[in-house]
Order: structure tokens, then C-alpha cells, then sequence
């Protein structure tokens, strides 16, 4: 792999809805080059025990190889609705998206949510219609699809010779000819007369899509001339290049059959690196962090200026620090292949480099401005508690590398509780996460739900006495304090009113009473939540000449407050959530009663794109701890959902009840 240049360079992202066949799309694609998987399932790119146990994919994995004199790195992202974060930053990476589907299911919702978050960075992408050979396979009703979905611009190249059980090799649209592969080899005929027909018509197709890019001959396709295999030929590269064109080939990964096509068309068709990616001075994208158990951290870089070499310093333009460069090393999966340098545009992995992770620029000069795309915010929140003390030692170091490694859990830390909770895709994306925490990190620890921010308030008027006097023996305290308590506007927070005439407390002892109060607020009578939109006045008090003390004066504004809560209605108030939902129109009216089922008001709806809705609501938070998987299930993954804190409101008291700890 030394010394590739550029322009024999293919980056491409593979990316597709679990259980499409994506990464046996790479282990087949491996094995034409002539590295054969050995062991059950996808042994290379889903080499963690995590994935091998379920059996697909969880994270990103880089399957680099040679194959007819290019250097090839496949980009293996994951496809689960709990797993798509990995997807996002390597986009960044690739020049090429390459989707797969599974042409018995035909499109399903991570295809579509990929496919948006490609078009938004203007990536090249091409199809892959795979597992023909399976017995509800379809071809026609997969291309109806593709195209009402993504438009007249993705169109076939390949058609399959035959279907199920009958499948074994493919026409190439563009060439008019059947390529079957037998014992190996590869064996060009004609196109069977019984084919014929639908061949013609799917080659309509793709010349339609192709004659787009180029003026002259649209025109004259348009006045009925039929362009030349040549001309069409020629416009392949400038259409997918330019995101204006997405081809879409078939074949049956499992059986190896149109994996060789697949390669020769990303040699022959796909980009190779270009600007930003090929120019400047020696830099580099971190776009991926991984950890191993003997190396410690493994950046996974895109280098744009180049190329970079072994023992390049380069400065990280987050921190300033300089890195040197010690190991580079290309992935294949788990095996580690060291290389000495990466020609720009190229992929390559380094291990050991502190404080860098993911989203960092390292460069020996000026940078491209490059940015990563943003995973789908998560919203199970959980707080992870450790199982002993020994883990808990460890678990803030093992968090950190966790987070840098799965860029979708995000971190929330409350500066009230000082508790921090993680906020994932589902539950499933949690237990992964804390096998992990296990496996790589020897951190044991267990999830439970995140804890909602109740506050408590006030309605009424009233006034509390706080009386603190001990003076029986030695040095004593005496600290009296009058207060008047009344509520305040909702979201206004505390408000202290010095109304002390005549000095019957000393200006000292005021702000000791404050705080008093302050403390006591932290504890409010229903739940122990902090009491919050209350105002109170200091009006009266007397004061000892010996035995007053800060300390005393705290005490009795702890102890008034105490005395008004117990003569108050005091209520209990929960976080909202601004909830913002995009779903298919003929889901509406099922996320609408869903959403009304957990005490949501609708706030109203708008337009989401062709045959889509944004529904507005506003929803309790603590009736949204399972909403995310449960909204996955109701939609079957055809939907998005945004959410945000605006306030807090007032429990209803039958609520309230429910909510609030037994007494």
C-alpha cells in the first residue's frame, strides 16, 4: 500500500439499513481482492465480541486493500437506528457513498435518513441492489422505488440476468451485454431474448439520467437521437462525480455475484480525492477515535495536504500541541498494516497521540476548513452508576474515552446536582455502551434513568417565624427572624427584600438570614426539589449582644422558611419539553394521540418535505423517559425528533401524587 497516489485512491462509505448485507458486501469485496474472511458472519469489519454477538454491526470499521493497482479504503458504518452515529463524521472521509438494499425489502428509513444527511454535504452516491438471489427478491418494483423516492437521476446500470434461485450474473445496461461469471471467470454473452425488453427500458432510463450533464447531447436526445455507448460512457464519471447522478448496480454479496463489477465500476467511474482533500500544506481530519486494548487510542485521519509520513510533526489547531506522527498504519478490519507515508486524499491510522480526538485539524501549516457532520441527537437520558468503589475511581477516565469514541452519546451535567447523565439513541445503544465500559475500560457499572429536575413552589401569602435560642450553658445562639413569603412570577427564580427598620437585626446578620433561607430552598416540603419563583421578605428579628452569630441568624432563616411552607399550598413543577417531530403525513394523526397519551399539547403542524409533517408540541419531560425506542417502534424508524427544555409548569395534583416519593 506504499506510495499510492491520489488520483488510484476510492474512499467509499458503505452504508444501508441493518441487515441489508452491507458488510457482507465488504467481506465479498475483501475476498476478490484476495483476503478471504475465515469464521462465521462478518469476522473482519465486525470483529467487537459486541458485534459478533448480535450479529451486525455497532461501530465504524476501515477495511483497506489493493485491488487492479488502486488503493480501495472501505468505510463499514453501522446501520441500526442505535448505531447510525458512526455514519455521520465518516462522511467527511469518503468521496463516495455506496448504499445497499436488500431488494426483498426495498427502501427502509435509515436509507432515507443517510441518503438526506449525503445530499446536505453534497457527497456522490450510487446504489447497491443486493440479495437477488433470496426468494421475495425484486428488481423492477426496487427501481420504481429508488427513483420516486431519491428522483430521475438515480437510474440502473446493472439488471440481473435472472432472479432468485435463477440468479447468476448481470447485464450491463450501458454496454448491452450479460456477464456471468463461471468457475471464476468472467464470460461476456448476449442479452437473452426473454430480457431484451426490459433491458431497453432500464437503459432509457440511465441514458435520461446521463444526457443531464451534458448540453449538446441532451439536446439531441431530446430531438429523438439515440447517443452513443462512447458518449454515455464519457458523462459516467462527470454525473456521480458531481452528485448529479446515482447509478445503481445488483448482485448477491453473499454468492460473490457482481462484487467484481462493483469494484471495477468504483475504479473506473468514482471519484478519487479532489480539493480540499488534495492540496496545501501537510494536515490531516481527525474523523474517527477508536481505543484498543494494547495501543490506548487510534485516530483514524483523512489527510488533505500531503503526503504525510512517518514522524511528520503536525500542530493541532484545537489545542496548539504539536504531534509526532510515530506509527502509520492502515486497518483492515482488526489487522493493523503499517505504512510509511498516505498520499493525499488518502486514510490512515495513528495510534498514541494525546489529546486528540475526533473533529480535530493537525496540520504542519495552513488547514482546510473542513466540518463533520453532526450525529442525530440522542434522547434516553441515563445516569451510569458504578457497581463498586473501584469502578467509580475509574469511571470518569473511562466516560471520557467512551465519548470521544461515540460522538452520538451526549453529555449533560446538571451545575445545581452536579450529576451529569449520557444521552443515547435507545436502550439498546446504552447496553452496548456499558459492555464496552467492561470490555475496554474494566469499569462495571449500571444504567438507571436520569433523573428529571422537579422544582417546587408556592401559592399564597404567608409569614414564618424562625426561632433559634439556646443559651443554657457556655457560649450560646440566639437568632430570631420574621420573613413574609409570596410567590413570584413563574421562571423569576429568588428575590430577597431587606425590610428590617429600626436595626432590630444588625446589616451582618441580614445576609445570614438570606442565606438560611437559600438553604432551606434547597429542600422544598413535597420531594425534597429545590423551591424556585418565591420572594421573601426580612421584616422583623431581634438579635443578642453575646450570643448572636452568623450561624444562628442561618438557622432562623431556615427555620422561618420551614414555618411559611408549613402555612403555604406548596405545589410541584416539571421541566417541558418543545418537541419538534417529522414523520410521513400517514403518521400524523398516530404521533399527534401518541403524544397526547403522555399529557403533550399540540401546538400545531407545518409542511416537511414531500409528503411529510412537523408536528410542534409541548410534552412533560417525564413522560418522554422511553420515547425515543417507543417512537422508533410506532413509526418503524420513519421519523425525527428534536427536542429542548423551555420551562417549568405546574403538576396536575392527581400527577403530582404519582410522581412524588411515598411518605
Amino acid at each position: 500500500m506504499e506510495h499510492v497516489p491520489a488520483d488510484k485512491v476510492r474512499n467509499v462509505l458503505v452504508l444501508g439499513h441493518t441487515g441489508t448485507g452491507k458488510s457482507t458486501l465488504v467481506e465479498s469485496m475483501l475476498a476478490v481482492a484476495g483476503h478471504p474472511a475465515h469464521g462465521e458472519g462478518c469476522p473482519t469489519v465486525d470483529h467487537e465480541p459486541e458485534e459478533a454477538e448480535r450479529g451486525h454491526s455497532l461501530s465504524l470499521a476501515l477495511a483497506s486493500f489493493e485491488y487492479d493497482g488502486h488503493l480501495i479504503n472501505v468505510l463499514d458504518a453501522p446501520g441500526g437506528a442505535e448505531a447510525i452515529g458512526d455514519a455521520y463524521p465518516a462522511m467527511a472521509a469518503a468521496d463516495i457513498a455506496l448504499f445497499v438494499v436488500d431488494s426483498s425489502m426495498g427502501l427502509q428509513p435509515q436509507h432515507t435518513e443517510l441518503w438526506a444527511a449525503c445530499a446536505r454535504r453534497g457527497l456522490p452516491r450510487m446504489v447497491f441492489l443486493n440479495k437477488l438471489d433470496m426468494e421475495r427478491a425484486q428488481y423492477q418494483a426496487n427501481i420504481d422505488q429508488l427513483r420516486d423516492a431519491y428522483g430521475k437521476p438515480v437510474a440502473p446500470v446493472h439488471m440481473p440476468l435472472g432472479i432468485h434461485e435463477e440468479f447468476d450474473g448481470v447485464i450491463d445496461l450501458l454496454h448491452g451485454i450479460a456477464v456471468e461469471f463461471r468457475d471464476g471467470k468472467r464470460i461476456e454473452e448476449d442479452i437473452p431474448d426473454q430480457r431484451r425488453e426490459q433491458a431497453t427500458r432500464n437503459r432509457e432510463l440511465l441514458v435520461e439520467a446521463v444526457v443531464e450533464h451534458d448540453d449538446e447531447l441532451l439536446e439531441r436526445y431530446l430531438e429523438g437521437e439515440t447517443p452513443s455507448t462512447l458518449e454515455i460512457a464519457q458523462l459516467f464519471a462527470i454525473g456521480i462525480g458531481s452528485a448529479g447522478f446515482f447509478p445503481i448496480l445488483c448482485g448477491a454479496a453473499k454468492e460473490g455475484i457482481g462484487t467484481e463489477l462493483l469494484l471495477h465500476f468504483l475504479i473506473e467511474e468514482c471519484p478519487a480525492p479532489a480539493p480540499p482533500w488534495t492540496e496545501g500544506d501537510t494536515s490531516a481530519v481527525v474523523f474517527k477515535t477508536l481505543s484498543d486494548q494494547y495501543l490506548g487510542h487510534i485516530n483514524l485521519l483523512r489527510v488533505a495536504g500531503g503526503p504525510l509520513k512517518v514522524d511528520d510533526m503536525l500542530k493541532s489547531t484545537r489545542t496548539g500541541s504539536m504531534h509526532r506522527l510515530h506509527q502509520l498504519f492502515s486497518l483492515r478490519g482488526r489487522e493493523q498494516l503499517p505504512v510509511r507515508q498516505v498520499a493525499p486524499g488518502g486514510i490512515v491510522a495513528v495510534a498514541k497521540l494525546e489529546d486528540v480526538r475526533t473533529g480535530d485539524v493537525l496540520t504542519a501549516g495552513s488547514a482546510p476548513e473542513v466540518t463533520l457532520p453532526d450525529p442525530p441527537e440522542g434522547h434516553h437520558r441515563v445516569l451510569l452508576e458504578p457497581d463498586s468503589m473501584a469502578d467509580d475511581a475509574k469511571l470518569s477516565t473511562a466516560i471520557k474515552g467512551i465519548l470521544e469514541e461515540d460522538l452520538s452519546i451526549g453529555e449533560h451535567r446538571d451545575e445545581e446536582s452536579h450529576v451529569t447523565t449520557l444521552a443515547f439513541l435507545g436502550p439498546t445503544h446504552v447496553d452496548v455502551t456499558i459492555e464496552r465500559l467492561a470490555r475496554k475500560h474494566g469499569v462495571a457499572v449500571h444504567a438507571q434513568p436520569a433523573p428529571i429536575a422537579f422544582r417546587e413552589t408556592i401559592r399564597g401569602q404567608a409569614t414564618g417565624l424562625g426561632r433559634h435560642v439556646k443559651q443554657s450553658g457556655g457560649h450560646g445562639q440566639y437568632g430570631v427572624a420574621t420573613i413574609e413569603v409570596s410567590p413570584l412570577p413563574r421562571g423569576d427564580g429568588f428575590e430577597f427584600e431587606d425590610a428590617i427598620v429600626g436595626g432590630v437585626i444588625p446589616n451582618q446578620y441580614i445576609t445570614s438570614v438570606e442565606k438560611g433561607v437559600a438553604e432551606a430552598m434547597r429542600n422544598g416540603p413535597l420531594g425534597g426539589n429545590p423551591m424556585v419563583d418565591v420572594k421573601v421578605r426580612l421584616v422583623d428579628g431581634k438579635q443578642h449582644s453575646v450570643d448572636s452569630s452568623d450561624a444562628a441568624f442561618q438557622m432562623a432563616g431556615i427555620l422561618a422558611f420551614r414555618d411559611a411552607c408549613e402555612k403555604l399550598d406548596v405545589i410541584l413543577l416539571e421541566p417541558i419539553m418543545e418537541v419538534d417531530i417529522a414523520v410521513p403525513d400517514e403518521l400524523t394523526g398516530t404521533v399527534m394521540s401518541d403524544l397526547s397519551s403522555r399529557r403533550g399539547r399540540i401546538l400545531g403542524t407545518d409542511v416537511a418535505g414531500a409528503g411529510g409533517t412537523m408536528v410542534h408540541a409541548e410534552v412533560p419531560e417525564v413522560e418522554l423517559r422511553t420515547f425515543a425506542a417507543e417512537f422508533r417502534a410506532l413509526t418503524s424508524g420513519q421519523g425525527a425528533v428534536a427536542m429542548r427544555y423551555v420551562r417549568h409548569d405546574e403538576v396536575p395534583a392527581a400527577i403530582a401524587q404519582r410522581l412524588l416519593p411515598a411518605k
